[in-house]
């Protein structure tokens, strides 16, 4: 009885160390102890989802990315001889967040041991990067009626001259065009009379067209600010105002002339552009400018997506029941599905670092949903991003009954219907 007592403590004594471990393979953080040579001694699980058990006596540097070891190690050194207690963050390659902390485990004044918590953050920074977001936001509508007054003045001075200086052209255009028959052509600010008798006209046209895009800009600019707000789980969506649909829009026309304004962009960026519109004549309620600047937009991002010359953009449309569909697809460097669902929130981009502000999906956004229509984003890394826009053919001022209105939201977040 007495010889096995010893055996008994011992057995006992062993289960009390094994109940504490026990408990940490529960919790959310990844925790582990490491000697004086920095060798994993225990943890709770592997980061990679392998056995704990394994990692026990290798080096716990390798637990982190190259760039981050020789601090790691410099770190493990003044905690063994100072108790310096430090930590640090890091991301992977998989945009994962991790927050590492490393704490002294002394005996008496002895280190003996050093204890590594691994905390994953990914979720904090992306609350933290959402609040600085809506921060910008709200910035931007504070702005936005000051930048709307700067802004439209100037322009309204320029509709306003090219209006009256295209009427002056017509006047002196009937004065021109007897001069002309009597003595033949001439030049008109380097331009042949006979060419600027039908240029001239256009460009004033332009002027004014332009003018009103400007416009109608400002006024998107100030309706993102004004509804793009995101509402809290369980809230009704605020409704978005219906564009007046004054006039039918062909859709092939319309795409034909974003297509002209980005001519020079797409030589700039690609070989292979296709534009292949449907047998079938298109026709939309809508208004033109706001459909014009839609597509700019979304053809500007596939064009700027493209890591050479060599890849290409297709566009395609097509008419459904009673739905007319565009399709954008695009051969670049597509977009992470964690990011997909951010694509149309303000200042959201994946090319800050060249430039993008984040606001002209957000702005296709508003527009898609101001015509009733919905915009859907799928996307492969390294392979390419199809957007697919749908308009209804029906009057947006009179909507069908619920569905028509609100989709449903996709669970897998491929496609972000509107």
């Amino acid at each position: 009885m007495a010889v096995g007592q010893p055996k008994k403590i011992k057995k006992i004594l062993s289960l009390k160390e094994k109940a504490p471990r026990r408990l940490f393979s529960y919790l959310p953080d990844i925790i582990l102890t490491v000697d004086r040579q920095q060798r994993i001694l225990f943890m709770n699980r592997a980061m990679d989802g392998s056995p704990p058990a394994r990692m026990v006596g290798r080096d716990s540097a390798l637990l982190f990315p190259k760039g981050f070891r020789a601090w790691y190690r410099r770190s493990m050194g003044r905690l063994f001889q100072e108790s310096a207690v430090d930590n640090f963050q890091y991301s992977t390659d998989q945009s994962v967040w991790w927050d590492v902390r490393l704490l002294p485990i002394q005996r008496g004044r002895q280190v003996v041991e050093a204890m590594v918590l691994c905390s994953n953050i990914t979720e904090k920074r992306v609350y933290q990067a959402q609040a600085i977001r809506h921060a910008r936001l709200a910035t931007i509508g504070v702005l936005a009626a000051s930048i709307a007054h700067e802004v439209n003045n100037p322009n309204s001075a320029i509709a306003f001259n090219a209006g009256m200086t295209g009427r002056v052209w017509a006047d002196c255009q009937r004065l021109l065009e007897g001069y002309f028959r009597e003595n033949g052509d001439f030049l008109l600010g380097g331009m042949p009379f006979s060419a600027a008798r039908s240029t001239v006209p256009l460009l004033f046209d332009e002027m004014v067209h332009n003018s009103r895009r400007v416009e109608q800009i400002i006024e998107n600019l100030k309706s993102l600010a004004k509804h793009q707000e995101q509402m809290p789980d369980g809230m009704q969506q605020p409704s978005w105002p219906a564009v007046p649909m004054a006039s039918s829009v062909d859709l092939h026309a319309t795409l034909e002339a974003s297509i002209m304004i980005l001519n020079h962009k797409i030589h700039c960026h690609t070989d292979n552009f296709e534009f292949s519109p449907s047998r079938q004549q298109i026709v939309v309620p809508g208004n033109a400018p706001q459909l014009e600047q839609l597509f700019i937009n979304v053809l500007l991002n596939a064009l700027q997506s493209l890591p050479s010359r060599a890849h290409g953009v297709r566009v395609r449309t097509a008419l459904l029941a009673d739905t007319a569909q565009v399709v954008v697809e695009d051969q670049g460097v597509g977009v992470a599905e964690e990011q997909i669902s951010h694509l149309t929130e303000p200042f959201f981009t994946t090319r800050l670092g060249v430039g993008g502000t984040g606001l002209g999906l957000s702005i296709s956004n508003l527009i898609v949903r101001r015509h009733r229509g919905s915009l859907h984003f799928e996307s492969v890394v390294g392979r390419g991003t199809t957007v697919t826009i749908r308009l209804p053919l029906e009057s947006p001022e009179q909507p069908k009954e619920s569905a028509s209105l609100s989709g449903e939201m996709d669970s897998s977040n491929a496609a972000i219907p509107i």
